[in-house]
This record gives C-alpha cells, structure tokens and sequence, in this order.
C-alpha cells in the first residue's frame, strides 16, 4: 500500500484557497488519486480517505475514476450513449444524418439499445445483429459499423473493459448485386441517346469518375480552360435539406478529361449554362437548386438505357465504369486519386474486376524480353 503523509498518518490533505478541502493519496498502482470533489468540513475529507483506505485493506481497491465509469455505464443505455457520441462526432452532415437514421431505426427500442453498457455481451450483439436478417446486407453492415465505433468509444472512455462487437466480417458483407459494367460503345451510344442537356453528364460521370453528388454540384468555375481538367471541391446532398460540403474523402481533387469528350463538355457549356462563374453545370427545369437523382432516372437515364437496351443500370455504375477503366491503365494511386478514394479498399476493388489485366501483362513481358534479346544480338 503507497501513500504520502502529510498532516496524517495516510493520504493527503489540503486547505484550498477558498477554505474548502481536498484529499488526495497514492494507491496500488503507483498514482496519485484526487477525491472527485473537495469539502467543506476537513472531517468530511478525512472519511473520504479513510473508505478508500478500507478498499486498499480490503483487496477491493480500483481507481476512483474507474468505479466512476463503472457507475455511469451501470445507468448510461447504449441509446443515450450512442445518441451522445453521434452529436459530439465530428461528421459530415449526410454521415450525420445516416448514423442518426440507423441509431433510431434499428439501435433504439431494441434489448441492447434499451440496455445498460455494462451489462452488453458478444452474445447480445450477435443476437441483436441475427435480428437484422439478411436481405439488407450493406444496411447490416453500416449498422454494424456505427456499434463497433460506438463500443469502441465506449472503451476509451473506460465504461467497457472491451469492445462486445466482435463479429467476424460483419464490416464486410457479401455482395446481393453485382455492379453492371457498361462497355465502351455503350457508353457513347447512351451518351448520344439521352437527352442532349445531360449528354456531358453521362460522359463525365462514365470517363472522369465523379460521384452524383460532386457532379450535380459543378459550376463553370470548376472547368478549366479548354476543358482540360474538372476541379472536384464540392459536393451536394439532400436529405431533407441541400447540403453542400466538400467530397466524401474531405478534401478536394483534379481530374483530367479525357480528350475524346472535351468537344461534348465544350458544347455543353456554350448551349446549357449561364455566363457566370458560379453557375450550375446541370441545373433542372426550374432552376431550382440541384438535379434530382429521382428525376433524371426516371425522365432522361432509364428511357435512354431502354433505348440501348440496357435496362437496369444505375447512376452510380457509370462511376463504376470509370473505376475500371482507370485500374485498367493506372496503379493503385493513380486509381485512389481520380477517384477521389481516401483509402486502398475502394480502389482495390476494380483492380480486381478488370478481365484480362494479367494477359496484358504477360504480352508486355514477352514484348521486354524481345527487346531484350534483339539488344542481345546488336
């Protein structure tokens, strides 16, 4: 047992300025601990000292700030936690609004949500994450997702030993949907089918890669002269209001156009969108505020894919496309920064679905070897 002696055979006291005191000793591990409030009487300091002595005798000592976590996680619901870690977050709003949508829906009124932190179990999270079923396996992953990070919290702020979210490839689901990959003469014949004002939409998103919400979110401010680059800084969502914040990587890029369709963004530019710097590059028909992913499905894209008889491709596999081509003719970072990708994993993915990238390969290795030999025989 440690301790300092000061004006008592054990633990510290000490008259603070304003007259009230505070206790203080050195316990089993070494630390000094501070009672969590000061006092007005010094007796009342003195039995605050002399209970954590009678712990320390007893063998049933823990640091006070310990047992003050254990408290707290005792009453604390993981609902409330979570609604408190989310608020405090530093997030963008759509995260925002998607880790609060998923915490009310599928977090709260359920038996962990309703449960205390400290009585959550591996058994009642994989019970709990059973309940979600299986039809909606990405919607179960997120969900997942948001619990592992808010447990993981949880234990950083001492009120769990460990984290109970322990479910192997939860964070991972398998795949419901394969993404549909369009091929190049169907890019260019569903670009010359729809409708001609989203003729450079279709291009940018299928060559350049940009997600819907950076797309409807360009202004000609962000077309460089002669259409050589698209500056990417800004993107929209609307999820009961427009929100405009930077791309969902955080920070901004440059992408370079392909110069096949220069001419379609150039021409969409003189025919389509106002003279000002800050004017929208797809607007809708009321010029009010962004493009509606809804809208332009169901009036331009699906009509134009029915036309080329591609029925059921979405939005967001034009950028799939993009993804492919890159990985076809770039590393790993060269794909990461088109694409605006934060991290490997998005990236990694259409490197692997790129068909024939290995026989390339092997045909440029047969190429070096016979520049190698020729070389050979100068």
């Amino acid at each position: 047992m440690a301790g300092k002696c000061g004006h008592r055979s054990w633990g510290w006291l000490r008259k603070l300025p304003s007259g009230r005191w505070q206790a203080s000793y050195l316990g089993d591990d070494g630390r000094r601990h501070t009672a969590p409030r000061t006092f007005t009487a010094k007796i009342d300091a003195e039995g605050w000292l002399s209970s954590e002595r009678r712990l320390l005798e007893r063998d049933s000592w823990t640091p006070p700030g310990v047992r003050k976590a254990e408290r707290k996680a005792a009453v604390l619901t993981l609902t409330d936690y979570a609604a408190g870690w989310i608020k405090h977050r530093s997030l963008k709003p759509r995260t925002r609004i998607e880790y609060t949508g998923l915490a009310h829906r599928l977090i709260a009124g359920s038996p962990i949500g309703e449960a205390a932190l400290a009585d959550l179990t591996p058994e009642a999270v994989r019970m709990w994450y059973s309940g979600l079923g299986t039809k909606t396996p990405t919607r179960n992953s997120h969900a997942y997702g948001l619990l592992h990070a808010v447990l993981e919290t949880a234990v950083k702020d001492g009120l769990l030993q460990s984290n109970p979210a322990q479910i192997e490839r939860a964070m991972n689901p398998r795949t419901v949907r394969e993404p549909v990959i369009l091929t190049v003469a169907e890019v260019a014949e569903l670009a010359e089918k729809i409708e001609p004002k989203y003729r450079a939409l279709v291009l940018i998103a299928a060559w350049c890669g940009l997600r819907w919400g950076e797309v409807i979110e360009l202004r000609r401010k962000d077309i460089r002269s002669g259409c050589e680059t698209i500056s990417v800084s800004r993107a929209a969502t609307h999820r009961g209001a427009c929100r405009i914040d930077t791309p969902k990587s955080g920070k901004g890029r440059k992408v370079a156009v392909p110069p096949h369709i220069k001419g379609a963004i150039e021409a969409h530019l003189a025919n389509y969108v106002a003279a000002e710097s800050e004017s929208l590059l797809f607007t809708t028909e009321r010029k009010a505020c962004h493009l509606n992913d809804s809208v332009f499905m169901r009036s331009a894209f699906k009509p134009a894919l029915k036309s080329i008889g591609r029925e059921g491709v979405r939005i967001h596999e034009l950028r799939h496309f993009a993804g492919t081509m890159a990985a076809r003719h770039g590393n790993l970072v060269e794909v990461m920064n088109r694409l605006g990708h934060s991290t490997p994993k998005a990236s990694l993915i259409y490197q692997q679905m790129v068909n024939g990238r290995d026989a390339e390969h092997a045909d440029a290795l047969s190429v070096e070897a016979r520049r190698s030999n020729r070389a050979d025989r100068l």
